[in-house]
């Protein structure tokens, strides 16, 4: 005997916030073991330990600070493509992956572009800098929980839902 029971529907809604920052936690440890790695020995060999003595090194030889804020850039720029080539292709980054988030283009065709400027805030230069502190801060003020870069970008994160049936 067949059961003629209505389908269950799953619906994307915005995810709770301690999965998201879980999710990106996942994401720059990733980023920290395949990008940033590979950098580390030029990095120690460039800039000695300690706080003022780095400051007055890189004061004193303007060329290592040249030099530093060019990995820093192309670290921020591989960053960035990380984030930008995961979501666009797969709609998840590895973290996002693991914890069930999508990202869903609120255009009706997605483009590139909307995944890279929605993780912009990664290139440790101004203007973009200043995303760091502003990004996560407009999460509270929107119903959605979006991100300052999200809104921009016209992308946001999600979950799915799965609605059951009250019979």
């Amino acid at each position: 005997m067949k059961l003629k029971l209505p389908k269950e529907s799953i619906f994307l809604g915005p995810p709770p916030l301690l999965r998201r920052v879980l999710a990106f936690l996942v994401d720059l440890l990733v980023i920290d073991l395949v990008i940033i790695s590979p950098f580390r020995g030029i990095l120690q060999k460039i800039v000695p330990k300690g706080g003022s003595d780095a400051y007055n090194f890189l004061i004193s030889n303007p060329g290592y600070g040249r030099t530093l804020s060019l990995i820093m850039l192309i670290i921020g720029i591989l960053s960035v493509l990380y984030f930008a080539l995961l979501e666009y292709k797969f709609s998840q980054s590895i973290g996002k992956m693991l914890f069930g988030l999508f990202v869903k283009s609120e255009l009706k065709q997605k483009r590139l572009w909307q995944y890279a400027v929605r993780s912009m805030f990664l290139l440790m230069i101004f203007p973009f800098i200043l995303l760091l502190i502003l990004d996560p801060v407009f999460m509270f003020f929107t119903k959605t929980n979006q991100r300052l870069s999200e809104i921009l970008s016209k992308t946001r994160t999600v979950q799915s839902y799965l609605m059951g049936n009250n019979i």
